[in-house]
């Protein structure tokens, strides 16, 4: 009988409240990561859109599609196209000028290959930046252009 008594005196540990603490601190954690890792971009404006595209009509929008665009191409050797014909550079940059004088709603868009380095394209497309500001744009296909 004195055997049966020592053995009964051995405290036995419960982990269940142990693991559930660990579990509400874990998921503590996690929601709070989850939380943090939304990025924020600060003075962000997004654009105004309507309802529908009767109100579009009804305000009477020049559209982007009504407007002409100039279209210039730079091939995978680093060449300028316009309509399809190498050009200089001095010479787009010049066309670029007169077309934005004669269309100041238009835009120049800029299709380059995607095979290019992009240093050649970041290049061109800030002198551009230069000559026409804000109604610049860069277009990038797949297949290569006027090869």
């Amino acid at each position: 009988m004195k055997n049966k008594a020592k053995r009964s005196r051995i405290p036995g540990i419960n982990l269940v409240p142990m693991i559930d603490v660990l579990m509400s601190v874990l998921t503590f954690f996690v929601i709070l990561t989850m939380s943090l890792t939304g990025q924020v971009i600060a003075d962000l404006e997004l654009p105004e859109t309507s309802a529908s595209p009767e109100e579009n009509d009804a305000l009477d929008l020049d559209t982007p599609q009504d407007r002409p665009t100039f279209e210039a191409g730079l091939n995978r050797h680093g060449q300028v196209l316009i309509d399809g014909n190498v050009v200089e550079r001095e010479e787009f940059l010049r066309a670029i000028a007169t077309f934005l004088e004669t269309h100041p709603q238009s835009e120049v868009r800029l299709s380059a290959d995607r095979q290019l380095n992009y240093r050649q394209v970041d290049e061109l497309l800030s002198q551009m930046v230069d000559v026409g500001g804000d109604r610049v744009l860069l277009v990038v296909h797949e297949s290569g252009i006027g090869q």
